[in-house]
């Protein structure tokens, strides 16, 4: 079965970030989908598909937002 976990990330953030943040977030292990909901003056939503028996590891998952820019998971 397949789940969504919701993280917000600071700030409403590019469409040229979101996509640096995509590129880096589909090497972490597990991660099936993902999808970002941007409202301006508004954190981001990113939403990421995975199976429920597998749950995204929370340290990788920072690692990758890290490495695709000056991004913070909050």
């Amino acid at each position: 079965m397949i789940t969504s976990t919701i993280y917000f990330l600071e700030g409403a953030l590019s469409n040229a970030a979101t996509r640096a943040i995509k590129g880096q977030v589909y090497q972490v292990p597990r991660v099936g989908g993902i999808s970002f909901e941007v409202e301006h003056g508004k954190d981001t939503r990113m939403i990421l598909k995975h199976k429920v028996d597998e749950p995204i590891n929370g340290a990788q998952l920072e690692a990758a937002i890290v490495k695709a820019g000056n991004y913070r998971l909050l």
